[in-house]
């Protein structure tokens, strides 16, 4: 029995689901250095493999380059890693006049100007894709000069850098705080990384893009959706426990039963590593939403009262923004029913633990900055996502009876994405009305 769900492991092409606004945006934002910020397990290697794959398309502009820092601790091991990077997609480069080989031995700093000429001069830009940024720390505590004139090369207006991370990597603006220009992320904006949206966990439950998809009754569904709160790696891990197949060889997915929603130790180790990287304050916020089950923000607030109204909600937003609480029949609680079970099992350990990784001034002012930008940044998404629309509207007006279908179907989905970004817009306009109103 082959389990087409995949755990694990990072995906792209037809094994990727979602994303569409995001991958969007990436491609489209004047923005010159993003990064991707969110927990363990939300995708982030898949987020930046599937925009390679969108992305290395003979006609795009962009021209892609995936960069993995993990195990990274100096300069050295940085450029080795770039170069190796090139010479895994060497046809790629080489079809632009790139001699990967004369790159051999350089400096990263110096093979990234290189690309960066060599494909500027044909019309072309390079995408910088970081994963695991968290490596850059090391760097800072030992070569701030050399991290210093590596963040100038990831703003350089002649390539767009998406780097992907934990929240750990805001110990680069603590690291970096004395610079005379500004702290390392400064410049970048800020993206979250959160659930799927449910068209696309739907999608992901049942296999859609696959060659054969999965049955799946609909109070099924529903159920895998409420306990995973469509976290795609929470996702695949249920539907994976639940496959069977019927003897025809028809995949379907059984009914979950209360084993099912057991986190097991690798999980566990996921989960024990986000609480590390949360600040005390978002312990706290958790903590309290956790040993309720069920909760209102008015309880929040009450229960944490020698913290400000504003501060927890700014906290409370930054929580829901990476999953690790949610809204549940109008109330909150945390982000998975695996989150929860875990936490009742190591409630007392989580309880005394108090050593944090990150500073809670750095994360306070990301948050603040965040929550400030993004009735503007839904606002600039649906400009786009119209103008899209009426591009394909005015295509569909002189379209051919053999074209109309594929255009149809592309407006309903211009709709769908349309309507998701209204809705997050007037969302984010009632936060900024709440917060003014204090």
């Amino acid at each position: 029995m082959r389990i087409p769900y995949i755990v694990g492991r990072w995906v792209s092409a037809h094994h990727h689901y979602g994303r569409q606004r995001l991958f969007a945006y990436l491609r489209d934002t004047p923005d010159t250095a993003v990064w991707v910020v969110g927990a363990r397990r939300m995708g982030k290697t898949s987020l930046l493999r599937q925009l390679e794959t969108l992305t290395s398309r003979p006609d795009s502009e962009l021209v892609p380059l995936f960069w993995d820092l993990q195990g990274c601790e100096t300069s050295g091991d940085l450029s080795a890693e770039l170069f190796l990077a090139q010479e895994d997609v060497s046809e790629r480069f080489a079809a632009l006049g790139v001699d990967i080989q004369a790159l051999e031995g350089l400096d990263a700093l110096m093979i990234l100007r290189r690309l960066t000429r060599i494909l500027d001069n044909q019309g072309r830009r390079l995408l910088l894709l970081i994963d695991e940024a968290e490596a850059l720390i090391h760097v800072a505590r030992a070569e701030a000069a050399w991290l210093a004139r590596l963040r100038r090369a990831l703003q350089d207006p002649l390539q767009k850098t998406v780097i992907a991370s934990t929240k750990l990597l805001v110990q680069l603006n603590e690291l970096t705080a004395d610079w005379p220009t500004s702290p390392f992320l400064f410049g970048f904006s800020l993206v979250n990384l959160w659930s799927l949206d449910q068209e696309s966990a739907i999608a992901l439950i049942e296999q859609r893009q696959a060659d054969r998809q999965v049955r799946v009754d609909a109070s099924v569904r529903e159920e895998i959706l409420l306990h995973t709160n469509r976290h795609p790696y929470l996702l695949q891990f249920l539907c994976q426990r639940l496959y069977c197949e019927d003897e025809a060889g028809q995949g379907y997915l059984r009914p979950p039963v209360d084993a099912d929603l057991d986190p097991d130790h690798l999980l566990a180790g996921f989960f024990l590593i986000d609480f590390q990287h949360l600040t005390r304050l978002e312990r706290r916020i958790l903590l309290t939403i956790a040993r309720r089950t069920l909760t209102t923000e008015e309880e929040v607030l009450s229960d944490l009262t020698d913290e400000s109204p504003q501060r927890i909600r700014n906290f409370l937003w930054g929580l829901e923004k990476l999953g690790h609480v949610r809204q549940l029949y109008g109330q909150l609680t945390v982000g998975s029913e695996f989150q929860r079970r875990w936490m009742q099992e190591t409630w007392d350990r989580l309880v005394e633990m108090t050593e944090t990784l990150v500073a809670e001034d750095s994360i306070e002012q990301l948050l603040q900055i965040g929550r400030a930008l993004e009735p503007t940044s839904f606002r600039t998404e649906i400009a786009r996502i119209e103008q899209e629309r009426n591009n394909v509207q005015r295509r569909l007006g002189v379209s051919s009876n053999g074209q109309q279908v594929e255009l149809l179907n592309e407006l309903e989905r211009l709709n769908r994405l349309l309507n998701a970004a209204r809705t997050d817009y007037e969302q984010a306009l009632a936060r900024q009305r709440l917060l003014a109103s204090m």
